[in-house]
């Protein structure tokens, strides 16, 4: 199992602070364990008596127990990894025990469980190599201390005591650092979930909602016509004349028509005003809580800014006009009704000469 220390420029508050472990909190984690200003003697003991001496002797034994497991292996990958991994429980060994109460003692350790799950390391290995680490640690004490029985026993306490802070911060960062990249992830599947809905319900040629997706979203804005009463209103808008522009200027020319209109009215409508293409050159607008004569508004706003558009065809400005059909929502309505009404509404436009809204 991979022992790593992580090298960062985030200071040893700011990791901290990151999981929590402000000056309450690491006084708390170290009652939990019993570790008191006492247990330093200990720390330094441990250094002096075990680690320092036998510091290689350590590392070798801990990582030819290691090897022994393909799944650990796995986990190392070659050679020069397990080399650079000895060097970095080297290190390790002699930090351990050493001002266990700072700042920097707990966010080394921290730092610890944040490169295990960066690494995907399983946490089951990383608890058995700390098992095997606290019995390496025991079986090396010095027979002179293991002959005498109460110094032996407070040592083999502190290593017990010890191991298990460095566990439980590195565990505690290791779900930390896992959880948030599971949060990372579903976020990033939400994303593209948005964006796959949001490039199937958009009309390829203009960026408008197509049809359906418009559809859907007047249907829900109905049911709160009959539910609260809310006031909502429809527009049905088509382009005038635009059979002369494809015939004229060709079909590239008509798709560039449909485009500029399409930005003229997104300019034009409000924030959370709804418009789509509804087909061919016809598009429709749902304007949610919106009293009638505020939609009536809204569609001179949209007739007034497209006639004084000017749009290039084919080297030549053209001027376009919209004709447009108004109509506001009642409890009875249903999708069909509402449109066919606009419809009407718009039919009634063309007859009277185009460029105008007509209201039903």
């Amino acid at each position: 199992m991979k022992q790593e220390t992580v090298h960062t420029a985030e200071g040893a508050g700011d990791v901290c602070a990151r999981y929590g472990f402000d000056a309450a909190a690491r006084r708390g984690r170290l009652e939990l364990l019993e570790l008191g200003a006492a247990d330093h003697d200990q720390a330094q003991r441990l250094q002096q008596a075990v680690i320092m001496p036998q510091a290689d002797d350590l590392v070798e034994r801990f990582y030819d127990f290691q090897t022994r497991f393909p799944a650990i292996m796995r986990a190392i990958g070659n050679r020069d990894n397990l080399e650079r991994l000895k060097r970095t429980q080297h290190g390790y060994l002699l930090s351990l025990g050493r001002d266990f109460d700072g700042e920097a003692y707990f966010a080394e350790r921290l730092r610890v469980g944040e490169i295990h799950a960066m690494r995907n390391i399983p946490l089951s290995l990383y608890q058995a190599s700390y098992r095997q680490l606290q019995q390496l640690l025991i079986d090396a004490i010095p027979a002179a201390l293991q002959d005498e029985r109460p110094a032996y026993e407070a040592l083999r306490t502190f290593i017990l005591k010890i191991t298990s802070l460095d566990m439980s911060l590195a565990v505690e960062t290791y779900y930390s650092a896992r959880v948030a990249a599971l949060h990372e992830s579903v976020d990033s599947l939400q994303h593209e979930h948005r964006h796959l809905r949001d490039k199937v319900g958009r009309d390829a040629l203009t960026g408008l909602a197509n049809r359906e997706s418009v559809l859907a979203e007047l249907e829900s804005a109905l049911s709160t016509v009959g539910a609260r009463g809310a006031e909502l209103c429809l527009i049905m808008a088509d382009v005038d004349h635009f059979k002369q522009i494809n015939d004229t200027y060709g079909h590239l020319a008509g798709d560039k028509v449909l485009q500029c209109i399409a930005a003229k009215l997104q300019q034009l409508l409000r924030e959370f005003d709804i418009v789509g293409r509804f087909g061919g050159e016809e598009f429709i607008l749902v304007l949610e809580d919106t009293p009638l004569a505020v939609a009536v508004r809204v569609a001179e706003r949209i007739r007034a800014g497209v006639e004084h558009e000017l749009i290039e065809c084919d080297e030549q400005r053209v001027r376009l006009t919209l004709s447009l059909g108004l109509t506001q929502a009642s409890a009875r309505d249903d999708v069909r009704t509402l449109i066919r009404r606009a419809d009407d509404a718009l039919y009634q436009a063309k007859e009277e000469g185009r460029n105008r809204v007509v209201m039903i």
